[in-house]
C-alpha cells in the first residue's frame, strides 16, 4: 500500500532519540560499514512497516466534533485529549496511517468562552514523544507546548495537564497541533480546531457577524498524497449544507505544513472578516483566498442561490484536485461542496 511506504515511521521513530547523539567523522569508512548501515537502515523499515501494519482502525469516521468536558471543582472545563495511531479511511475503501487527537483527524473541536479556565489532560499513545502547542493563544510559557523552552516532550504512555485561562483578546478562530516531530505529526492529522466566544454582553459580542451557519475546514494533507478537507478527500469530504438567505461563517485554517491552497468558492462572493484570530478593521472581499500552513480565517457569504443548488469550494492548484491513482478526468482532492437545501 503506497500509503504505507510514505508514512515516514521509520525516520520518526529514529528522531525519538536524543539530537545529540554521537555521528563519526571517520572519512576512512569501509565498505563493510556501510553495507552494515544499509543493512539497519531496511531494518528500521521493516519495523516500521510492521508498526503501521498493527495499528487499529479508526472507530469513527468524521472528525472535528465538539469536545465535551467535565467541570472540576475549582469551576474549570476539563477536557481529555488522547493522542492515538490509527488507519485512517481518507477516502471510501483508502486507509492512511494516522496521528489523530481521540481518533480522528482533525481531532476534537475545543470550543469555550472569553474567562474560561480551561483545563486538558493530554494523553500519549503515539509511539513516539509528542507535545500540544495551542497556537494563537496568549498562554504562559509552560502551558505552550513547546518542548525544551516550556516543558519536556510528553513521552509514550505519558501524559500532561495544561492549565490556562482564555481571555478577551483570545476571542476567535485558533488550533492546536503537536509541536514535536511536527513535520510528521502534523502531516499525519495531529490537529484540532480552539474556537473562543465573545463573553454574553461584551463589545465583542455585540461586534460579531451573526450567523446561521459556522462551519470550521481544516485544509491539510495525510500520508500517501492525500489532500484532505478536515481529515477526508473529495468525494468523501464532509459537504457544507445551507438554505437560501442564510448567512454563513466559514472559518479556514491551513493545517498543511509546506504547500499554500487558493481556495475558491464558485457562484459566491465572501468577505474576510477575520484573520489569526483576530476581526480586520478592513474586511474585504474575495472569491479566492490564499491559506498558508497556520494561518486562519473567518469569511462570511450569503446563502443567494436557489433550493437544489450545488457548488463547489476547492483549491485551485489543480493538482491537489486528484487522489493517488486518478487521472485528470477524475476530482478527488481538496473539493467540497456547498449544498443547498430544499
Amino acid at each position: 500500500m503506497v500509503a504505507v511506504l510514505s508514512f515516514g515511521l521509520g525516520s520518526t521513530l529514529a528522531s525519538g532519540g536524543s539530537a545529540t547523539g554521537s555521528t563519526s567523522s571517520d572519512q576512512s569508512a569501509t565498505m563493510s560499514g556501510m553495507s552494515n548501515m544499509n543493512m539497519n537502515t531496511s531494518s528500521q523499515d521493516a519495523n516500521a512497516t510492521a508498526t503501521v501494519a498493527a495499528l487499529p482502525r479508526a472507530t469513527q469516521s468524521q472528525g472535528n466534533q465538539l469536545a465535551t468536558y467535565v467541570r472540576d471543582p475549582d469551576g474549570a472545563k476539563h477536557f481529555t485529549l488522547v493522542a492515538e495511531q490509527v488507519l485512517w479511511e481518507v477516502v471510501k475503501g483508502s486507509w492512511v496511517p494516522a496521528y489523530t487527537i481521540n481518533g480522528t483527524v482533525p481531532g476534537p473541536m475545543i470550543r469555550v468562552t472569553a474567562g474560561d479556565h480551561v483545563r486538558i489532560t493530554f494523553i500519549n499513545h503515539f509511539h513516539e514523544a509528542t507535545s500540544i502547542h495551542w497556537h494563537g493563544l496568549e498562554v504562559p510559557s509552560q502551558e505552550d507546548g513547546v518542548p525544551g523552552i516550556g516543558q519536556q516532550p510528553i513521552q509514550p504512555g505519558q501524559s500532561y495537564v495544561y492549565d490556562f485561562t482564555v481571555h478577551d483578546q483570545d476571542v476567535g478562530t485558533h488550533w492546536y497541533h503537536s509541536h514535536y516531530n511536527d513535520l510528521n505529526e502534523i502531516a499525519g492529522g495531529c490537529y484540532g480546531a480552539f474556537i473562543v466566544d465573545p463573553r454574553p454582553g461584551s463589545p465583542q459580542a455585540r461586534a460579531e457577524v451573526h450567523a446561521d451557519v459556522d462551519y470550521t475546514a481544516f485544509i491539510g494533507t495525510l500520508p500517501g498524497g492525500y489532500y484532505v478537507i478536515n481529515g477526508k478527500s473529495f468525494p468523501d469530504t464532509q459537504p457544507l449544507h445551507v438554505r437560501h438567505g442564510q448567512t454563513v461563517r466559514l472559518r479556514l485554517i491551513g493545517a498543511d505544513t509546506l504547500s499554500i491552497h487558493p481556495m475558491h468558492l464558485h457562484g459566491h462572493t465572501f468577505t474576510v472578516i477575520a484573520q489569526d484570530g483576530h476581526p480586520l478593521t478592513q474586511p474585504y472581499q474575495r472569491d479566492t483566498l490564499q491559506v498558508a500552513p497556520g494561518e486562519t480565517y473567518d469569511l462570511i457569504f450569503t446563502a443567494w442561490a436557489a433550493p437544489g443548488s450545488i457548488y463547489p469550494f476547492h483549491c485551485h492548484i489543480l493538482s491537489h484536485l486528484m487522489n493517488p491513482g486518478q487521472n485528470a478526468s477524475e476530482m478527488g482532492g481538496l473539493v467540497m461542496l456547498v449544498i443547498y437545501d430544499r
